[in-house]
């Protein structure tokens, strides 16, 4: 299903598939892949939703709307909703449209937005985005997803611990990335499953030392 998709999109869906495990849902929904979309691609949450931690206020708007659900069965492999699907079937015509063969995270960003009922197309309208004008500025100004910015707050020095656990999470996530790169998905799987373990301790550390605003990195 996901031969055409670029790396940095195929590691959306992987980011996705964490963040529903981590709100204990039964399925990947649309704000999931929308969550993985601006993670895996702050340039593009920069160059549209005007910040590359854009995730921040999309988690604080779900958070709001969709408390998490009690302790349900965590399913190793968490299917796709229909709506994700459908919006995920989306993206592949707006890539056509682009006349773009691969499909890329900026395709996933339009898909969503295309199905318009889906929770993700209004955590988008309601962020100031117009699917019209986002079409045309990337006909315009075509998206690389394979050029990733370095994005890096301006912060305080970082107790010793939260450093050495950023440091083996983002190794995972380089592992990730590779496995991703290679079509690998048994190791990509694995990798993203152990990530998530490492980035739960990450989470808590951050609370522990009052770095809430790290939590959405």
């Amino acid at each position: 299903m996901f031969e055409r998709y670029t790396q940095a999109a195929r590691g959306t869906i992987f980011g996705a598939r964490y963040i529903a495990s981590q709100v204990r849902s039964l399925e990947i929904e649309t704000e999931h892949l929308l969550l993985g979309v601006l993670r895996t691609d702050k340039a593009l949450a920069s160059r549209f939703l005007g910040s590359p931690w854009a995730a921040e206020a999309v988690w604080k708007k779900i958070e709001q709307r969709k408390p998490i659900r009690g302790k349900v069965p965590s399913p190793r492999e968490i299917p796709l909703s229909r709506v994700s699907q459908r919006a995920l079937s989306l993206a592949a015509e707006e890539a056509d449209l682009l006349s773009s063969k691969p499909i890329g995270t900026e395709h996933v960003l339009l898909g969503l937005f295309r199905e318009e009922k889906s929770f993700a197309a209004g955590i988008l309208s309601e962020l100031g985005l117009r699917l019209a004008l986002t079409r045309e500025e990337l006909s315009r100004m075509p998206h690389d997803d394979s050029k990733q910015e370095e994005f890096v707050r301006e912060r305080g020095r970082l107790p010793e611990d939260v450093v050495e656990l950023q440091a083996r999470v983002k190794s995972i996530r380089a592992r990730l990335e590779d496995a991703i790169f290679n079509h690998d998905f048994e190791k990509a799987r694995a990798a993203s499953d152990e990530e998530g373990a490492e980035h739960d301790k990450l989470v808590l550390l951050y609370r522990q030392n009052g770095l809430h605003d790290w939590i959405y990195d």
